[in-house]
């Protein structure tokens, strides 16, 4: 790199993705963002039980929490008011909002009553309504609580009051949470998710994407050594941080942090932000394996979800474990897969080198060869970008190509340095000489998310 039904998500999420499914399981990525409020992620809350003023057989109670609109729960017309129905959630849930299906004996006036004793009751909301007939009531609701009330004052009709189904959506209670994500630990299916993240129900962040996820084993190859990036840090026996905002060699606008990489949920995330550190406008970070994990050939899977947007340059890279003595380009770069956020579709892979004392490069955009997705940006679901690098050649590939789509011949004298151990270096670098710096279109923060380094040889 060098220069539930249909209404309970209308009622709850406040931002959802399609589900993609790979290799028999999903990964639970965020893509961008955060929500800090998270007694806003609902869902519809299961109901125990129910009760009612009167109204039995057919049109009792449990007739409103079945799940069905043929069958309802209804009174007497000969009731005089109030009437109520009463739903036992079987724990004190933060509720946001209940949905009533009304039949067309309504209620003109009623109050959204909570208690935690089903005997003291809180008024939550009261609403009025002369409409009569079938009707549709999504009333807004807040408070922690065990029973919910429709309390019926006045009608619509001389009949009695007729109830299809009568739904109630909140956040599960909280006994502990461990990771501080709004979910409790009895169902959280991710718990080392950072505070303060987008989560869905089960704990896992939102997002749910696929993608391609190559094989775990190739003929003729042993693994020797990989990065599933398993536990909630980087291991620091394989990776360390680059540190500063020198511009890198490519006026590169961002201060790199060890802050801005993060490990949880089987992902190594780098994060650009725009945040004013170090004199810079803009944060990130970039780790190495320098002096760690050197490799001299072999194959290089790297499965990644790219970042996007104008100013944004991720990379996936390598440079010659000599850079510390000779410098770069003497070391020699191989560029695994670097991309211009401005570009999302498509990236390059490229190698670096001296030239007798000339700096040189030979990579696919000078041969028009980079891969382009047919539809879709590199960030929306996971890709696998390798290498299979010899002592005759170095050939780049994407996904599931057994045809590279870029290769350099490396017998040539000039080009020794690609016949020396090389370290890797994984990063996302903000604005500089290889794209344009940031414009405002891009949405800050942007994430690199890495599920796996593997080599084998």
């Amino acid at each position: 790199m060098s220069n539930l039904s249909l209404r309970a998500f209308v009622a709850t999420l406040v931002l959802s993705m399609p589900v993609g499914v790979f290799a028999g399981a999903a990964t639970n990525i965020q893509l961008v963002g955060t929500v800090t409020d998270l007694t806003t992620i609902s869902q519809q809350i299961p109901v125990s039980s129910a009760t009612a003023s009167n109204g039995g057989g057919e049109f009792g109670p449990d007739q409103a929490i079945d799940g069905s609109s043929a069958t309802r729960w209804g009174t007497n017309g000969s009731q005089g008011d109030p009437q109520w129905l009463v739903l036992d959630l079987g724990l004190s849930y933060v509720l946001s909002e209940t949905i009533i299906d009304w039949e067309v004996a309504s209620a003109a006036t009623y109050e959204i009553q909570g208690s935690n004793d089903n005997s003291s009751w809180t008024t939550l909301s009261s609403q009025t309504s002369a409409v009569m007939g079938n009707r549709t009531d999504t009333v807004a609701i807040s408070g922690n609580y065990r029973y919910i009330r429709m309390y019926g004052l006045t009608r619509t009709t001389v009949y009695g009051y007729s109830i299809f189904e009568m739904e109630v959506y909140g956040a599960i209670p909280l006994v502990t949470d461990s990771d501080s994500d709004g979910v409790d630990d009895s169902i959280d299916s991710c718990p080392g998710t950072l505070a303060d993240i987008a989560v869905e129900s089960n704990g896992c962040e939102f997002g749910v994407i696929g993608g391609y996820d190559a094989p775990t084993s190739y003929p003729g190859f042993t693994r020797v050594w990989e990065d599933e990036f398993n536990g909630s840090a980087l291991n620091a026996s394989d990776w360390s941080h680059d540190i500063g905002g020198t511009g890198w060699g490519n006026n590169e606008l961002q201060f790199y942090r060890e802050q801005n990489t993060s490990v949880a949920n089987g992902l190594l995330t780098i994060e650009a932000k725009e945040e004013n550190f170090g004199g810079r406008a803009y944060t990130s970070s970039r780790i190495k394996t320098e002096s760690l994990q050197t490799f001299q050939y072999g194959r290089v899977d790297i499965r990644a979800v790219m970042p996007q947007g104008q100013g944004l340059w991720p990379a996936l890279w390598m440079l010659g474990q000599s850079f510390g003595t000779v410098s770069w380009p003497f070391c020699g770069e191989i560029d695994i897969m670097e991309m211009r956020g401005n570009e999302p579709n498509t990236f390059l892979g490229t190698a670096h080198w001296d030239n007798g004392g000339s700096y040189a490069n030979y990579g696919s955009e000078s041969t028009g060869l980079s891969p382009v997705l047919p539809s879709g940006t590199l960030a929306d679901e996971f890709h696998v970008y390798s290498i299979v690098w010899d002592a005759t050649a170095i050939r780049w590939y994407f996904d599931d190509a057994t045809t590279p789509f870029h290769v350099i011949d490396i017998t040539s004298a000039n080009l020794s340095e690609f016949r020396e151990p090389f370290f890797f270096i994984f990063n996302v670098a903000v604005g500089g000489n290889f794209l344009p710096n940031p414009n405002g279109t891009a949405s800050f923060p942007q994430k690199m998310m890495v599920d796996y380094i593997r080599v084998y040889q």
